[in-house]
């Protein structure tokens, strides 16, 4: 008898159940914690902070460059983020989408110099649920 005739006649090669056990095991454990954390996992809503990263001069003002962060475990939509400030008439910007623990990039184009940003002042008005 050869080889091949031997394996099938014994069965299966012991790495091959080693292996598939091991699978089994990490599969189970996957499966545990995705319903543990289903049932009885906190999720946070929304936590969302707006930022102003740089000003940039350009021909028509100033480019202020904004950065939105969810740091909570849900996604929000429609996310609006206000500016105001001494020299700068009220702005709006509109996100339409971030996911959880996620981070998105917008900006304002201001009238006049990188100056009459410096001011300036980031507010979110509010979102709603995807």
């Amino acid at each position: 008898m050869n080889g091949k005739e031997n394996k099938h006649r014994n069965g299966r090669p012991a790495l091959e159940w080693i292996v598939g056990v091991i699978s089994a095991i990490v599969v189970l454990g996957i499966l545990a914690f995705l319903s543990y954390e289903a049932l009885f996992g906190e999720v946070r809503p929304p936590d969302l902070l707006a930022t102003i990263d740089s000003t940039e001069d350009v021909e028509g003002g100033t480019l202020v460059l904004v950065t939105l962060m969810n740091r909570g475990d849900q996604a929000a939509a429609e996310i609006t983020v206000e500016a105001t400030g001494t020299h700068v008439s009220r702005k709006e910007l509109r996100f339409d989408y971030i996911p959880s623990h996620a981070v998105r990039r917008g900006a304002f184009l201001v009238e006049g110099p990188a100056d009459t940003a410096k001011d300036l002042r980031l507010r979110i008005h509010g979102y709603v649920e995807p």
